[in-house]
């Protein structure tokens, strides 16, 4: 049997795998064009949370913003006004068996995580390297020619990818991200217009920044991580102060992944370490001009100053884990810089929200 879903357009958009399948069907059902990263940076982008896990492996927890991808669906959906629900099947056969029934019904479906290793269309990374931490939209299959059809975040055309490479990449985990052989179905009936999603999600992720409710979140966790980050080495040990710092610095990347300075590489890092600020940047900006609002520019601008920043940090970092040079004084200083740059910013957002 073959089947695919016809007149469903694409946008391409790379690094938002997760959402970019989500957007085409938002876009095809509203007539909205939205913003590059819109989705992503409304739901994971520019939050703060700094956490003491003495009994885990990575013992002090600090996040920029939160990727993991269900906890943006959660946040996200609805403000967004779709319904999700994410399928975990026993074995990979079974999940492209669901996902086979929902293209039959018409419905298209997120398929994710998987092992990049084994999408046969990356060419420099197909059974090369394992980045098992991908996302697709399923928009059709074809059981004599045994392979899928699907959009990806990366490339502009129909891809086809075969049912044993399928099966192979759909089991991966990525550890506190996702579980092997998982699917997504979507239902979006009557979405929110972009101006609203805009307008409800920044509210939130503003007031969450700016009025945290607890001293870990937001500004005030910001500002103790600042004063706490100078007494990691005296207190954990070098050893786990640089465990930490890694941690840090690969998810500050445009997607997660080791500095090549880490890796003994001196070729320049195919991604930034902005920590998304630069996605964010352009959002606030590209809105502002739309809704000829200078509140929401001069936004954008402070978030690319912060991105900045965070390249700043992230070299810190990395000099403190390869002993070239610790100055844990200087980071503690660009952390608070970050924390100023950012409180203002969210209230220009909250100003030029009142205004749109």
């Amino acid at each position: 049997m073959r089947k695919i879903i016809e007149n469903l357009s694409h946008h391409l958009d790379d690094y938002e795998c997760m959402w970019n399948g989500i957007e085409d069907i938002y876009m095809n059902k509203t007539g909205e064009k939205i913003p590059d990263q819109f989705f992503f940076a409304m739901s994971g982008f520019c939050s703060f949370a700094y956490i003491k896990t003495n009994k885990a492996d990575i013992k002090r927890m600090v996040s920029f913003g939160d990727g993991r991808t269900k906890k943006m669906y959660e946040f996200l959906a609805p403000i967004v006004g779709f319904n999700y629900h994410h399928i975990e099947c026993k074995s990979p056969e079974l999940a492209l068996t669901k996902a086979k029934k929902e293209i039959d019904n018409g419905f298209p479906v997120v398929i994710g995580a998987l092992d990049m290793y084994y999408l046969e269309y990356y060419t420099k990374l197909y059974h090369k390297e394992h980045i098992p931490f991908h996302y697709v939209l399923m928009i059709g299959y074809d059981d004599e020619e045994k392979n899928i059809f699907l959009y990806d975040c990366g490339r502009k055309e129909i891809i086809k990818l075969s049912y044993e490479n399928l099966l192979l990449g759909m089991n991966a985990e990525y550890k506190g991200l996702c579980k092997p052989n998982t699917i997504c179905t979507i239902r979006m009936d009557r979405p929110n217009s972009k101006k609203d999603i805009f307008k409800s999600a920044m509210k939130l992720k503003s007031n969450m920044f700016l009025n945290p409710p607890t001293k870990f979140l937001g500004i005030n966790g910001l500002k103790k991580l600042s004063k706490e980050i100078l007494n990691w080495e005296e207190e954990l040990g070098k050893q786990e102060t640089d465990k930490i710092l890694r941690n840090i610095v690969e998810f500050c990347g445009s997607v997660p992944t080791t500095p090549n300075r880490l890796n003994g590489i001196s070729k320049k890092d195919e991604v930034v370490f902005m920590c998304s600020r630069d996605k964010m940047s352009k959002v606030l900006i590209e809105l502002g001009k739309e809704y000829k609002n200078n509140n929401l520019v001069k936004s954008g601008e402070l978030f690319k100053e912060s991105g900045k920043q965070f390249e700043k940090l992230c070299n810190i970092f990395i000099d403190y884990i390869l002993d070239t040079k610790k100055d844990m004084k200087l980071a503690s200083d660009v952390i608070l810089d970050i924390a100023e740059i950012e409180c203002s910013a969210y209230q220009l957002v909250s100003k030029g929200l009142d205004e749109i």
